[in-house]
């Protein structure tokens, strides 16, 4: 399986980290994309048909981004998106508590984390803070609205029960 993301610090450590869990049956690839939404699923569906991954995901963030032109590339190329709205942190946050009330921007999701992880920083993700939390954010993240339009929303939990089967 083949995991992009657009974040070369925070989601790349994670995943990187949460492929190596005993629970993840799958064999994982992580790989960072620049760009937009769409550049990024441009991207997983090249690297997946150069390399032959039985499956590709695209873990995008919603931010600034209308979310339709990912969306329908996606559909186009048979890569599974992964949204966050407002940001993979919301994500993040999922595993510590839940969380239903509106995220401005990656800027307010942080502020949230901190109140969890005073010291957070994204450039230095300790996957530790969240490994225990991997499920509760799964049930989680499916209490909230859909994404990509749900703030908050998140379906990481998707990506994450797929690395599962």
């Amino acid at each position: 399986m083949l995991i992009t993301t657009n974040g070369e610090s925070t989601e790349r450590t994670y995943f990187d980290a949460l492929k190596r869990e005993p629970w993840i049956s799958a064999k994982v690839a992580v790989a960072v994309e620049r760009g937009s939404p769409t550049d990024l699923v441009r991207g997983a569906g090249r690297r997946q048909r150069d390399n032959d991954y039985d499956e590709a995901w695209a873990v995008c963030d919603v931010d600034h981004y209308p979310p339709e032109e990912a969306s329908a590339e996606a559909q186009r190329s048979g890569v599974r998106l992964a949204w966050s709205n407002p940001c993979f942190e919301v994500w993040l946050l999922l595993h510590l508590c839940h969380h239903a009330g509106y995220v401005e921007n990656a800027k307010k999701a942080r502020d949230l984390l901190r109140k969890h992880l005073p010291h957070w920083d994204k450039t230095l993700l300790d996957f530790d803070s969240f490994r225990s939390g991997v499920t509760d954010a799964c049930r989680r993240a499916a209490r909230l609205d859909p994404p990509p339009a749900g703030n908050p929303s998140t379906s990481v939990g998707e990506l994450v029960a797929a690395l599962q089967r």
